[in-house]
C-alpha cells in the first residue's frame, strides 16, 4: 500500500492554526491547548538546540487499529487500552510533530497488527558517521514472533526515502527490537534484552561498524527495552534512571564517558525517560514533571505530549517513530 506522506508545510490549515507556538523566553513557561481531547503542553527555554545538527528529521508513524486492545503489554492498566483515545493521541503527536518542522510519513493502520504502531521496533537507519544522508537501513528482527510481520512495510517506506542506502536484515537466530538501540554522536548502545538476543545484537554492531560508529552491547534485565530507561537527547546528552544509565556502564566506560552529560530522573519516572529529540525540540509523555524539569533546566525546548494509551500498551514518543536521517 502507498504511504501517506505529511510534512509542516502540507499540514491542513485548521489543526496547524490550533497548535501552541514555541518563542523563546528569558523565563521558562508553561502553555496548553486541546485539541479533541488531548492535550500538548510545551515548555521553552532559552537554548541552542534547534540550531544543532540532529538526525532522524524525517520519521515514519502509523496510526493505531483497533487491535491495540491487544497490545503486548506488562502494564497494570493494559486492559483498558482506548483504541479511539490512542488514535487522537497519535494524530495529536504527529501534528505536534509536524509543528517542529519535522517531515512525517504515515503509513496506513493495520487491523490484525496489535503492536504496529510502535515502528521505531522494526526499522533503524543511520548516516555514514559524520556525513548527512541516510546510508545504512537496518531490518530489525523483533524477539516477539507475532511483530515480525510489521517490518516489511516500514522497510519499504524507508527504501523509498532513502534509496541508495545499503541494506541489512538481522537473521535468525538473532532477534533484534529497535527499542533496544540508541544513538549519540558516533555511539550505538544496543541493550541485549528479552526481546533482542546477543546474535542479533552482534549483527547490528558488524553492520554499524562499518560506517563509522563504535558499537556497545549493554545488558537490560530489569525492563523490557534499553530505551525505557535513557534516551539520547544529542550527542553528548542523554536523559535517563539509575537503572538505564547502569545499562549503559555495565557495558564499560567507553559508553557514557565524562564527556557525556547525564539527566538523571527517579526510578519511578522511567517512562520519562523515553525522550524523542527532532525538531529541534525534546518529546516526553505527558505526566513526568521530573523529566520536563531536567530538560528545561538543561536548555531544551520541551513538548509534553498525551500518550496515556500508548504507555499502558508499553510504549512511550520513540516508540511510536522509525527515523530515517
Amino acid at each position: 500500500m502507498m504511504a501517506i506522506t505529511t510534512s509542516a508545510s502540507t499540514a491542513t490549515r485548521n489543526s496547524t492554526s490550533r497548535m501552541p507556538m514555541v518563542r523563546r523566553a528569558r523565563p521558562s513557561w508553561n502553555n496548553s491547548r486541546q485539541r479533541r481531547g488531548v492535550s500538548i503542553r510545551i515548555s521553552c527555554a532559552l537554548t541552542a538546540c534547534g540550531r544543532r545538527r540532529e538526525w532522524g528529521v524525517r520519521l515514519i508513524m502509523r496510526p493505531p487499529a483497533q487491535a491495540i486492545r491487544r497490545a503486548l503489554s506488562e502494564h497494570p492498566e493494559r486492559d483498558r487500552i482506548d483504541p479511539d483515545r490512542a488514535a487522537r493521541e497519535h494524530a495529536a503527536y504527529g501534528q505536534a510533530l509536524r509543528a517542529a518542522g519535522v517531515a512525517v510519513t504515515v503509513l496506513p493502520a493495520e487491523a490484525e497488527m496489535p503492536d504496529a504502531c510502535f515502528t521505531w521496533d522494526t526499522l533503524l537507519a543511520f548516516p555514514r558517521w559524520g556525513e548527512d544522508g541516510t546510508a545504512l537501513l537496518v531490518a530489525a528482527r523483533p524477539g516477539a514472533p507475532s511483530r515480525r510481520p510489521e517490518v516489511a512495510s516500514v522497510l519499504a517506506c524507508a527504501r523509498q526515502l532513502a534509496p541508495a542506502a545499503t541494506v541489512v536484515e538481522i537473521n535468525e537466530p538473532g532477534t533484534l527490537d529497535g527499542g533496544d538501540v540508541i544513538t549519540y554522536g558516533s555511539r550505538v548502545a544496543i541493550g541485549v534484552s528479552a526481546r533482542t538476543n546477543v546474535d542479533g545484537a552482534r549483527q547490528l554492531a558488524r553492520a554499524v561498524q562499518r560506517f563509522g560508529y563504535q558499537a556497545y552491547l549493554c545488558p537490560v534485565a530489569d525492563r523490557l527495552h534499553l530505551a525505557s530507561a535513557v534516551s539520547p537527547i544529542g550527542p553528548r546528552r542523554l536523559i535517563g534512571t539509575r537503572s538505564g544509565f547502569q545499562s549503559l556502564d555495565s557495558a564499560g566506560p567507553a559508553v557514557a564517558p565524562k564527556e557525556v552529560e547525564r539527566l538523571l530522573i527517579p526510578d519511578d519516572a522511567v517512562a520519562g525517560a523515553n525522550v524523542l529529540a527532532a525538531g529541534g525540540r525534546c518529546f516526553v509523555a505527558r505526566g513526568f514533571p521530573a523529566a520536563v524539569q531536567a530538560l528545561t533546566k538543561a536548555g531544551e525546548s520541551v513538548v509534553d505530549v498525551e500518550l496515556d494509551e500508548f504507555l499502558r500498551a508499553d510504549g512511550g514518543p520513540t516508540c511510536l517513530v522509525a527515523p530515517v536521517p
